[in-house]
C-alpha cells in the first residue's frame, strides 16, 4: 500500500508543475483549463469516494484507531467529519450503487450525499432491488441536477413508487407543520439601545409568502441607490421594501396586492433604434439622461407603453392611450408555467420577474404565451437579442412543442457544442419511475421483521436444517 501511495503522491506532484505552467491568454488556452477543471472533478470525486470506503470498511471492522483519525483529525470541523463517518457507512451498508458511482468519478460527494440524504426519509420499506432501482434511476438525473435538486429527486421516488400512500402522508405532514407554524408564529421587535430596533420572528409559510411577494414587488433596484458611497445589500434594500410597504399602507389604508404597478417611465426613441440597435433613448425628466438601445429593448418587453406622436418641432400632436403589452390574465399564465426566471439554475421568484418576448415585438413578435418566457431583470439584459450580433453568438430561446417549456441554446463562447439546456425544476417535474424491479421485494407498508424477504441483504433466512433423509458424513 504504501508503494501505490507513493506513486499516487508522485502523480500529482507532477500534474501539479503542469498546471502551474498553464497560462490563459487566447480562447484556446480558456477551453484547455476547461477541459482540465472537468478532469480534475472526476478524480477529485474518485478519491474522495475512495476515502469514504475505507471510512466505511473500517466502521464495519471496528477498527477503531482509523475512525478515530477521521473524528478528530484537525483538517475538518467536527460537523464535516461526523458527516464523513455518516456517509462512509451509509455508502458501505445500503448505497453500494453510489459508491461505485463515485469511485468511477461519475457523480460528487455532495451528490451522492443528497441522494442518500433523500432516500433515507423514503416511509416505506425497501427491499435490496427497489432501493437499487432508486439508485440507479437517480444516477441518470446527475448530469443536469445538482445536490439539492437531486435531494428532491430523491424524496419523489416515494411518490412514484406508492402515489395513494404518499397523498395521504403528505396531507398529515402539511397539516402538522400548519398546525405548528400557526401556534409558531411571532414578530419581536427588541431595541439595540444604539438607535435601531432589532425584527425576529417567525411566519407560517403560506403568510411569509405573501409578505415576502409584496417586498419583492416595492424592493427599490440597486440602481436606486447610485447617489450613495456603496450600493445597500439585498438584505438593506429588503428592509426599505419594508419601510415602503408600510407608508403605503398608512397613506392608503389599503396595500395592493402585488405591492403596486410598476412606476411610469418616460423614455423617449425612434423605432429604428429599437431594429438596428443604434443611437440612446431619452430618459424623460433626468436631464438629458439616455439609456442604450439593448436596455431600452429590455424595458419593452414588459412596460405600459404610451405612443406619443410628434410633430416635425418635436411638439406632441397626440397622445395614445396606454397599452400593457402583457395583460393580467397572461401573466398568470406565464407564472404558472414558468414558476420563476427559467434561466438555467436561477432561482428568482415570479415577482421579481420581467416578462420577455423570445420574437422581439419590434421584430414582429406577437404578446402571446408561446413567444414569452419570465427572466429576472439580470438574465433579461443577458439573452435579449442584439441586432448587431449574430445569433450563434448569442442565447435563444424555443419553446419545445412537446412539454410548452422553455429550452436554451447557448452562445457559442459559452458552449461550442450550443447543447440545448432547461431549467432544473422542469427536469424534476418530468422524472419517471424507476422499471418495475424483478424478484420479490420486501412487502408495503409494514413488512414483518420476523419474516424478512429473500432478497434482503439485512435479515437473511436461517439455513435449513439437515433432514434425516440427507445420507450421512462418512
Amino acid at each position: 500500500m504504501s508503494e501505490t501511495l507513493r506513486n499516487l503522491r508522485g502523480a500529482i506532484d507532477a500534474a501539479l508543475l503542469d498546471l502551474r505552467a498553464l497560462r490563459i491568454t487566447t480562447d484556446e488556452d480558456a477551453a484547455e483549463v476547461k477541459g482540465v477543471l472537468a478532469e480534475l472533478e472526476v478524480e477529485e470525486a474518485r478519491l474522495a469516494g475512495l476515502r469514504l470506503a475505507l471510512v466505511g470498511e473500517a466502521q464495519l471492522a471496528g477498527a477503531a484507531a482509523a475512525v478515530d483519525q477521521v473524528r478528530n483529525s484537525p483538517r475538518s470541523t467536527s460537523s464535516q467529519a461526523a458527516g464523513v463517518l455518516k456517509l462512509g457507512a451509509d455508502l458501505a451498508d445500503r448505497f453500494w450503487i453510489l459508491a461505485e458511482a463515485l469511485a468511477e468519478g461519475s457523480i460528487s460527494v455532495a451528490q451522492a450525499e443528497a441522494i442518500v440524504t433523500g432516500l433515507k426519509r423514503l416511509p416505506v420499506a425497501l427491499g435490496r432491488t427497489q432501493l437499487e432501482g432508486c439508485q440507479r434511476q437517480l444516477l441518470g438525473y446527475c448530469d443536469e441536477l445538482g445536490p439539492a435538486e437531486l435531494r428532491l429527486a430523491a424524496l419523489r421516488m416515494w411518490e412514484l413508487y406508492d402515489p395513494d400512500g404518499a397523498e395521504d402522508v403528505e396531507a398529515q405532514r402539511l397539516a402538522r407543520e400548519e398546525r405548528l407554524a400557526k401556534a409558531g408564529r411571532g414578530l419581536r421587535m427588541t431595541p439595540d439601545h444604539h438607535g435601531s430596533m432589532r425584527l425576529t420572528g417567525q411566519l407560517p409559510t403560506a403568510d411569509a409568502a405573501l409578505l415576502q411577494a409584496q417586498l419583492d414587488a416595492l424592493m427599490p433596484p440597486a440602481s436606486s441607490y447610485m447617489d450613495e458611497r456603496e450600493v445597500p445589500s439585498p438584505e438593506a434594500r429588503r428592509a426599505d421594501a419594508l419601510l415602503r410597504l408600510a407608508a403605503i399602507a398608512a397613506a392608503s389604508g389599503d396595500v395592493p396586492a402585488q405591492g403596486g404597478d410598476r412606476p411610469h417611465v418616460q423614455i423617449t426613441m425612434p423605432l429604428s433604434m429599437l431594429t438596428d440597435g443604434l443611437g440612446a433613448a431619452g430618459v424623460f425628466g433626468f436631464g438629458g439622461e439616455t439609456v442604450s438601445a439593448g436596455e431600452a429593448r429590455r424595458m419593452a418587453c414588459d412596460a405600459g407603453l404610451i405612443p406619443l406622436v410628434l410633430g416635425s418641432a418635436s411638439q406632441p400632436l397626440d397622445v395614445g392611450r396606454e397599452y400593457r403589452l402583457v395583460p393580467k390574465a397572461l401573466r398568470t399564465a406565464l407564472t404558472h408555467r414558468d414558476q420563476g426566471c427559467v434561466f438555467p439554475h436561477c432561482t428568482a421568484r415570479p415577482a421579481a420577474c420581467e416578462a420577455h418576448h423570445i420574437q422581439p415585438w419590434w421584430a414582429g413578435g406577437d404578446t402571446s404565451l408561446q413567444n414569452l418566457v419570465l427572466l429576472c431583470a439580470h438574465h433579461h439584459r443577458l439573452v435579449e437579442p442584439d441586432p448587431e450580433r449574430a445569433p450563434e453568438w448569442q442565447w435563444q430561446i424555443t419553446i419545445d412543442e412537446a412539454t410548452g417549456r422553455p429550452i436554451f441554446v447557448l452562445p457559442k463562447h459559452v458552449d461550442p457544442a450550443r447543447r440545448p439546456r432547461q431549467h432544473r425544476r422542469f427536469t424534476l417535474q418530468e422524472m419517471t419511475p424507476p422499471p418495475p424491479a424483478e424478484g420479490r421485494v420486501c412487502p408495503e407498508p409494514e413488512p414483518d421483521p420476523w419474516h424478512p424477504c429473500d432478497d434482503d441483504p439485512w435479515h437473511p433466512e436461517p439455513a435449513e436444517p439437515a433432514t434425516s433423509a440427507a445420507p450421512a458424513l462418512r
